[in-house]
């Protein structure tokens, strides 16, 4: 049986944030919807961080409670100066001997039910029902039809105007005695209304730091250009002391000069900490802990098996007390033996610890850029791995080499810092078929390639890419890890770079050339395919992947989006786990 426990909410204690929660926020925005530090920041500002934490700085709270008094002092400057009640009065009587007119007007239209409409609208004071009553008017075929639509209306504007001030009346307590006229009522009323919702604007302010929602000119306004000027001061004081506390938490670099924030490097590789303190959360419960290469060899893992010292071996591993007891050991039956109790040790009696291999590995992260990832948080998954991957490569295996490749149409190796804005390609070309040939051996300017579909998929250009920076790894662990949705869409030939939609023969074709080339370096591909195995067989994409897998013996895996780093790390860690000597 499921109990739950209720007790009384209570407020959260002010500030409701933390400078360092923030910046979290603020960066998983960044993950989820792609998009830069300072979007993501600008986002919150515009949905009202709450500054309050940095309010008392400067007195910025009591200048605000400053504008509050004097908009106090406004409202009840008007509501002790002046009436309504004779003025609603007034129209009151108006209302009823226009509508007296009207009746009488309405009676020679010969339509009973006109005169019933009137009085309901009436009763009910709802201009609604009169605006019916107009229509019903209009349909009749009667000189006097005019002559009543026009009073209506006339009638129709009072009643608003009365049920206006009548909720005026309502919500304040008038004690003047100077009368106003309908005009200066409306006016007065404009006034009120503006200097409620401004007031609210600085209440929020006071108690929620919501500093950078406030209309500053409805400011300027009510309380005068003075006041607009002394608040903007203050909040650009603020915005000063807000950046320089996001500097200081070290995730964050501002540009004063272009007032942009960009996350660091170092901020990157937190989110990567955070993902794999997650992954690891549930890795562990299998039982899953640091792995390294089970053979035993010259390495820096430690065992506690021991041996007799060989010729090369490192003393780095020596047993001190073993090697001094088998000293100790073989110096008590010799004749002459110092009688000082000292002992002489020598190589015959050293003893050493076996260690563990450390075997290293190069590995490429080749991420789809596609415009198709942006579907089902898949490429949003792919970034939590890369910065996990790199997270997990750094503390437990810094011998092993790590890169990260992007690519769509085009290809390029990227930073870890770049990694948590990047984007999938947005999709420019709409509709049906493409088949599209770029020229590369006639110069192309930046503006003739910002015209090139940028959301194609060019594998074979990753693979190239991924290739080239392995080749400069001396270690023979080289893995190419594909993250990806589909087949390929694009490919290069000689001079010529070919967009196909829908992928075809040749695409497949130039693309597996480039499968091969990377499989005779002895490099392995593990494909983590992030569509599903039914939407793999409309281009023949699913026989295309089993003829590259054919080809380099690596691996096709089908992860959900959503597990696709708690997948692939116990992947890495099982695999390092199984290396052998070489």
């Amino acid at each position: 049986m499921i109990t739950h426990d209720y007790s009384e909410w209570h407020e959260p204690e002010k500030p409701p944030f933390t400078i360092e929660e923030l910046v979290n926020a603020v960066k998983e925005l960044m993950m989820q919807y792609h998009v830069s530090f300072d979007e993501a920041l600008k986002h919150l500002q515009e949905k009202g961080i709450p500054y309050n934490e940095f309010l008392k700085v400067g007195g910025l709270d009591e200048l605000i409670q400053g504008y509050l008094d004097e908009i106090d002092r406004q409202k009840q400057e008007t509501l002790t100066q002046y009436r309504l009640d004779d003025l609603l009065g007034k129209l009151e009587e108006d209302i009823r001997r226009k509508s007296a007119e009207l009746e009488q007007l309405l009676s020679k239209l010969k339509d009973e039910s006109l005169s019933k409409r009137l009085k309901e609208g009436l009763e009910q004071r709802n201009p609604s029902l009169l605006n019916t009553l107009d229509w019903q008017i209009s349909r009749l075929q009667n000189s006097r039809v005019d002559e009543a639509r026009k009073q209506l209306q006339t009638l129709i504007q009072q009643i608003q105007r009365m049920n206006s001030l009548s909720e005026l009346f309502r919500d304040y307590q008038f004690t003047g005695q100077k009368s106003v006229t309908p005009s200066e009522a409306e006016r007065m009323r404009e006034k009120l209304e503006m200097l409620e919702e401004l007031e609210e604007q600085l209440m929020d302010a006071l108690e929620y730091g919501d500093l950078f929602n406030m209309d500053l000119e409805q400011l300027k306004e009510m309380l005068g250009e003075e006041a607009a000027q002394a608040l903007d001061a203050k909040r650009e004081e603020l915005r000063k002391q807000f950046a320089e506390a996001l500097k200081a938490t070290g995730d964050v670099d501002y540009n004063e000069e272009t007032d942009i924030y960009k996350i660091t490097p170092g901020a990157a590789r937190k989110i990567g900490e955070k993902a794999l303190k997650e992954v690891f959360s549930r890795l562990f419960t299998d039982g899953l802990g640091r792995h390294h290469a089970t053979y035993t060899g010259d390495g820096n893992v430690e065992m506690t098996v021991t041996k007799p010292y060989e010729f090369g071996d490192s003393l780095t591993s020596l047993d001190l007390p073993s090697s001094l007891l088998n000293s100790a050991i073989r110096q008590s039956g010799v004749p002459g033996n110092t009688p000082d109790g000292r002992i002489k040790i020598d190589s015959r009696d050293f003893v050493v610890h076996q260690t563990k291999g450390a075997a290293a590995s190069a590995i490429v992260m080749l991420i789809d850029q596609s415009g198709s990832m942006s579907r089902y948080g898949r490429f949003y998954n792919a970034k939590k791995l890369a910065l996990a991957l790199d997270a997990l490569i750094r503390t437990e295996y810094p011998e092993d080499k790590l890169y990260f490749v992007c690519f769509s149409t085009f290809a390029k190796q990227i930073p870890i810092g770049s990694i948590p804005e990047l984007a999938p390609k947005p999709v420019t070309v709409m509709g049906g078929a493409v088949n599209m040939r770029i020229d590369y051996s006639k110069e192309v300017d930046k503006r003739g390639r910002d015209l090139i579909p940028e959301h194609f998929t060019n594998l074979q250009k990753g693979l190239e890419l991924a290739r080239v920076l392995l080749a400069n790894s001396d270690t023979k662990n080289k893995s190419v890890l594909l993250i990806t949705d589909g087949a390929p869409t694009a490919f290069y030939e000689d001079s010529y770079l070919y967009l196909t939609y829908p992928p075809n023969e040749r695409t497949y074709q130039r693309t597996l050339r480039e499968v091969k080339m990377v499989t005779d370096e002895n490099i392995t591909i593990n494909t983590f395919m992030m569509g599903n195995e039914m939407d793999m067989g409309y281009f023949g994409e699913g026989e295309f992947l089993e003829k590259m897998h054919q080809v380099n013996k690596g691996r096709l895996i089908y992860p959900a989006p959503d597990k696709l780093t708690q997948y692939v790390l116990k992947d890495y860690l099982d695999r390092k786990n199984k290396i052998i000597q070489i």
